[in-house]
């Protein structure tokens, strides 16, 4: 009987040590599990930063844009409030484009026998004296410079210019306007006798010096006039023709 006592004390006894040390396995597990829990993982990255400061802050209106850090998006420099930008606009390189310059002055080319039309009409006051009319008939302002280059004949050399005729500034004409010359045929008697013509040849002359231009123009004369080459002068162009009506 004794025997069966201790048989079952024993079991007993070991029976509790058993539970014991299942008991401290466990909390020991769950201490451990804690610990891990508790330091951050090795494999997740660090945060870069998401979202973070806004350079362009916003109120009451539109984001002016987010910089979320090294990975993050850029947004505006500039911020916004009550809904208006105030961000500074970028500057532009580029030229303005246009058909005039700055200046707003039009396009201006020289007159030529290409776009002016020609007409000689004699007078009678002075007498051996040719009006010379030219006029724009192209679609762009040009100059008439200097004084016509006039011949009456094809040997002949152009006629002298009265140098007293010299207009204040060049003579500048828009599409239908015309300018003017005078052309003395010949003087008084000498006993040279003058040759007839029918016909008068201009060339017109550039900016620089007094060189003939571009096409010539040709004007013919209601009837033949006599010339005496030594005696024959002209003008410079005029934009008034009364300026050189007493010439």
């Amino acid at each position: 009987m004794r025997t069966n006592l201790r048989i079952t004390a024993a079991a007993t006894t070991a029976l509790i040590a058993a539970l014991s040390l299942s008991a401290c396995g466990s909390d020991s597990g769950s201490k451990a599990s804690d610990k891990a829990a508790s330091k951050p993982s090795a494999s997740a990255p660090a945060s870069s930063g998401t979202d973070g400061g806004a350079q362009g802050a916003s109120t009451g209106g539109d984001s002016a844009g987010t910089t979320g850090g090294t990975g993050g998006t850029s947004g505006g420099s500039g911020s916004t409030t009550g809904g208006h930008s105030t961000a500074k606009p970028a500057k532009s390189n580029g030229k303005q484009s246009g058909g005039q310059s700055g200046s707003g002055s039009s396009k201006r080319v020289t007159c030529t026998g290409s776009n002016m039309k020609l007409t000689a009409t004699p007078i009678s006051r002075p007498i051996n004296h040719i009006l010379l009319t030219a006029t724009n008939t192209g679609k762009t302002t040009c100059n008439a410079y200097d004084a016509p280059a006039i011949k009456f004949s094809n040997a002949q050399s152009p006629i002298p210019v009265d140098k007293d005729t010299i207009p204040q500034a060049v003579v500048t004409l828009a599409p239908g306007q015309s300018t003017y010359a005078m052309v003395r045929t010949q003087g008084e008697s000498d006993g040279t006798d003058p040759y007839m013509t029918s016909q008068v040849v201009v060339y017109f002359r550039g900016a620089v010096g007094m060189e003939s231009v571009g096409r010539s123009a040709y004007a013919s004369l209601p009837k033949p006039v006599g010339v005496v080459d030594a005696q024959a002068m002209a003008t410079y162009w005029q934009s008034d023709m009364s300026a050189i009506s007493a010439w």
